[in-house]
């Protein structure tokens, strides 16, 4: 730990280096140096400071009230918190309510200290540290910064904590973040897609990371949270190492009446039967949306995936009775693209000139006729009675199955869509998959426990919509407390 000096005494010494700096030749400076000790000094300066607001929070009373109850037992201790200049050690208060063991410490509740040491300041940097970037590497740049720093331990275990108290609220803190982020006054349309993206995990039978004891207790977020554990998909897959499992991802993608990009909220879950989790929080968010501007147009798109047309036609269905908009689904253009070349590929083989200029004309009939899709079919099958092989003709069967399928459910709707200027692909969805989950979670070695995966994806959605500080401020919030000291009675 560092020492602490009083602040005359690092205004003093700061007074001395700024000395030391104007009797420097000028040849002789090495920025280098003089920067990081200046940095230093600033550092000590800012505990010392810092030392001075904590002494400052701290109640003196005999008793206080907090959240309406009366604590008293004032006892000093000696409490070590961690700031963004370092750590600072401070004699404070703690009390206890009758009959009871548990203190509260009112400093901690005034000011919001996260996880009994942490200021907000230091949870927030750590929170976004770890939103983009493995532990090993923020512990490296906040050294080099030479700000925020702690260790890679503090890092994995600190942001899990408050990840773990927002799972425990995390509809109240989710409604009071959507009620902090403004809709785009230009947007007309929003579309509401999800998807399903691998990230690795351990199998059951992995060996165990971390210090290895016969009877390891819960994580400390686990235990401070009650946070039991769910059962997940790695729980009993028959692996032996590292595994891969379905997580999900959804968006809500505003555009102008122009089909404009202006806006995207990310949602992310770790892997769950049904995407339910991220099903519910894609159907808040939509619900809010609608409350707030009902004339907004709402196309739900996604690739061929049952399940998840299942999830957006019942959202569809829930639309709210004064929704003024238009809504419509459709499904991602260039998934039916794919399609589109197995089929042309299949008749005139792979990579024929005449193959690419089949599929690319079946597609611009699909973007440009209101009856593409009928066009498109036609041709098909006109194909597929010319057709006497196996397996080329089972190729180009599922590709007429697949976009049968989609036309039945009206999801091929696209030159509507396009004078509608609605997006008809899903490239904000996936490029939520490799943004959110692929940059992030599958770089070499990695595996991540369900709270651990989910952690990284809370703070890493906040980041990328925009929704950091407001998330934080809830949090923070949650952290803080009102405490009332007693009035001395005059006798």
């Amino acid at each position: 730990m560092t020492e602490l000096v009083t602040t005359e005494l690092a205004l003093r010494a700061l007074n001395d280096f700024r000395h030391e700096v104007s009797q420097m030749p000028k040849d002789a400076i090495e920025l280098l140096s003089v920067e990081r000790r200046l940095h230093e000094q600033l550092n000590a300066l800012g505990r010392a400071l810092m030392k001075e607001v904590f002494e400052r929070a701290d109640a003196t009373s005999s008793e206080v009230e907090i959240s309406g109850g009366a604590w008293g037992n004032r006892q000093v201790t000696r409490g070590t918190y961690t700031t963004v200049f370092g750590e600072v050690s401070v004699n404070r208060s703690t009390y206890q309510q009758r009959g009871r063991g548990r203190v509260a410490i009112p400093l901690d509740l005034r000011l919001g200290i996260v996880e009994g040491s942490y200021t907000p300041r230091m949870a927030r940097i750590m929170g976004r540290a770890v939103g983009l970037m493995p532990e090993h590497d923020a512990e490296a740049l906040l050294h080099e910064i030479g700000v925020a720093m702690v260790s890679v331990s503090t890092l994995h275990r600190i942001p899990r904590a408050i990840a773990a108290r927002y799972e425990q609220k995390r509809d109240i803190i989710e409604r009071s973040v959507r009620d902090l982020d403004a809709i785009p006054a230009e947007a007309a349309t929003v579309q509401v897609s999800l998807d399903g993206v691998m990230v690795p995990q351990d199998g059951e039978l992995a060996r165990p990371r971390g210090r290895q004891t016969s009877e390891p207790e819960p994580p400390r977020h686990a235990q401070r949270y009650e946070m039991s554990a769910q059962p997940t998909p790695a729980d009993d897959d028959g692996t032996t190492g590292r595994s891969w499992h379905e997580a999900s991802v959804g968006v809500l993608h505003f555009v102008d009446a122009e089909g404009k990009s202006l806006k995207t909220i990310y949602l992310a879950r770790m892997p769950e039967p049904h995407k339910a989790t991220l099903v519910n929080l894609l159907g808040d968010e939509l619900d809010a949306i609608m409350l707030e501007r009902p004339e907004l147009n709402v196309v739900f798109a996604s690739d061929g995936a049952l399940g998840q047309w299942l999830a957006l036609n019942d959202m569809a269905s829930k639309l709210p009775s004064n929704h003024q908009g238009h809504a419509m689904g459709i499904v991602d253009f260039f998934h039916v693209a794919e399609y589109l070349t197995r089929a042309s590929t299949a008749v005139w083989g792979q990579n024929s000139p005449e193959a690419r200029v089949r599929a690319r004309t079946w597609g611009e009939w699909l973007k440009e006729y209101d009856d593409g899709p009928t066009r498109v079919l036609k041709a098909l099958r006109y194909q597929r009675d010319r057709m006497n092989e196996g397996k080329r003709l089972e190729e180009l069967l599922t590709a007429i199955r697949f976009i049968s399928n989609q036309n039945n459910q009206g999801r091929l709707a696209y030159a509507e869509a396009k004078r509608r200027n609605y997006p008809i692909g899903t490239g904000v969805t996936e490029a939520a998959a490799k943004t959110v989950v692929n940059v992030r979670m599958k770089r070499a070695g990695s595996r991540f426990s369900q709270h651990g995966g989910q952690t990284i994806m809370l703070f890493r959605c906040a980041v990328l919509s925009d929704r950091f500080n407001a998330l934080m401020n809830q949090m923070h919030a949650d952290y803080t407390r009102t405490v009332v000291e007693s009035i001395p009675k005059v006798a």
